[in-house]
């Protein structure tokens, strides 16, 4: 979304919201938590579920109110909230992942201080708005998005129609606008300084790297903005140059651009590259940048949407384009209750199963299945080199392990080999 419409929707918003906050008290703070039973097993993660959507308008004042039917929280290290409102429109798992990929850029560990990136946005009380329809084709009226847009018809969910079949008509802008809402408003760009100020000035170092140096040459060569240059103008003019060529190389290096067959690069064609490989020969400064900030791995727990039915793959297969993406994924769950199965990859993988009967695959690697509840909760029976794990209870269905090492229970960690066949 651009940085102009922002401002405006800002400026409008802020003249008919003056004089009361936006969330009441100091905010609406979500428990971040899936079903949580009692939990003695310290290797066990919960990670975040539906519970953690306050699924009415209670918090939410003035426009928020009026234009938005749900939120949630991510909690800062200082304790301070930063919310992602939502139309109704929105589905809940639309919610998660939007929650995901801002916990993912806020708890990258690869040296910055990224906690300082976090507070200073919950600081700021900035926030992640998710509208419905496209961009330039909403309802939601401009004065109405007071914060970052994200939007219902950009935003797939992990393993659901739009990105298994690749529907660049609903192309994925969700890595997109919220790395725009921790770029600007928690690392800082050239004309607006944030928490990061060396990792600002490599960004910026990049994307003039990717120009041509000669301005009347900008979107005819280059790496990047190519055939785009009304576009670059207008983006030096509201000083948005960085944050949208760093979007783009992102979008490439997580794979969201290898199965475009419209164009050879990458973001509608206007990056040269549009996988690793090629940004890392294309653009060696793009691709040194983005190593050096985030993870080789997407590191959350990916949620695959509720209507997935079949086999997931995280290993790459092209005849599976899906799979250009879900190669990067470490961890993964499957939701709802289809019966469906897992593939991991070489990585050391957590799997997760849903409520249908699974079979988990963990491929490679060193891997984890976590289950909800305790040991005595489930029946072990080895057939061949599987094993079937049964719920007694029935909550979790029954499920057939393959290549896994670990079954992680609430009360203990299980080690497969030290198991009586």
């Amino acid at each position: 979304m651009k940085k102009t419409l922002m401002i405006v929707s800002l400026l409008v918003g802020l003249i008919l919201l003056m004089g009361f906050m936006v969330f009441k008290g100091t905010g609406v703070k979500a428990v971040a938590v899936e079903s949580k039973p009692l939990v003695e097993n310290e290797n066990y993660t919960h990670y975040v579920g539906p519970e953690a959507i306050v699924r009415n308008k209670k918090g939410l004042k003035g426009l928020y109110k009026l234009y938005y039917d749900k939120h949630i929280a991510y909690t800062a290290p200082n304790g301070k909230p930063i919310h992602i409102v939502a139309h109704k429109s929105i589905s809940d798992e639309q919610v998660l992942r939007a929650y995901n990929l801002l916990a993912f850029y806020l708890e990258s560990d690869n040296g910055y201080d990224m906690e300082a990136v976090a507070n200073k946005l919950a600081d700021s009380n900035q926030k992640l708005v998710m509208a419905e329809g496209a961009d330039g084709q909403s309802k939601t009226p401009a004065f109405a998005l007071l914060g970052q847009p994200l939007y219902q018809a950009e935003t797939p969910t992990d393993g659901g129609k739009w990105f298994i079949e690749n529907d660049y008509s609903h192309r994925d802008a969700a890595f997109e606008e919220i790395l725009h809402f921790v770029h600007d408003y928690g690392i800082g760009t050239k004309s607006s300084p944030g928490a990061l100020d060396q990792v600002q000035k490599a960004i910026y170092a990049a994307t003039m790297n990717a120009l041509p140096k000669d301005k009347s040459q900008w979107g005819q060569v280059g790496l990047w903005g190519l055939n785009s240059r009304d576009w670059l103008l207008e983006l030096e003019k509201e000083g948005s140059l960085e944050q949208e060529y760093l979007a783009s190389v992102v979008d490439s290096y997580y794979g969201l651009w290898s199965s475009f067959q419209e164009n050879e690069g990458g973001m509608w064609g206007i990056y040269t590259s549009k996988d690793r490989a090629a940004i890392k020969e294309n653009d060696p400064m793009g691709y040194a940048l983005v190593e050096s900030l985030l993870p080789k791995y997407i590191t959350y727990m990916v949620r695959l949407d509720p209507s997935f039915k079949g086999t997931f793959k995280m290993s790459l297969d092209p005849d599976e384009p899906y799979t250009y993406k879900s190669q990067y994924f470490v961890k993964a769950r499957l939701t709802g209750d289809v019966d469906s199965n897992l593939m991991g990859n070489d990585q050391d993988n957590i799997l997760m199963g849903n409520h249908g009967n699974n079979t988990l695959d963990g491929q490679g690697g060193y891997n984890v299945v976590q289950f909800q509840g305790a040991s005595g909760e489930y029946d072990l029976v080895f057939e061949g080199q599987d094993l079937l794990v049964k719920s007694i209870k029935g909550q979790e269905g029954h499920d057939r392990l393959k290549n896994i090492q670990v079954l992680r229970f609430t009360d203990k960690d299980v080690l497969v080999k030290d198991l009586d066949r």
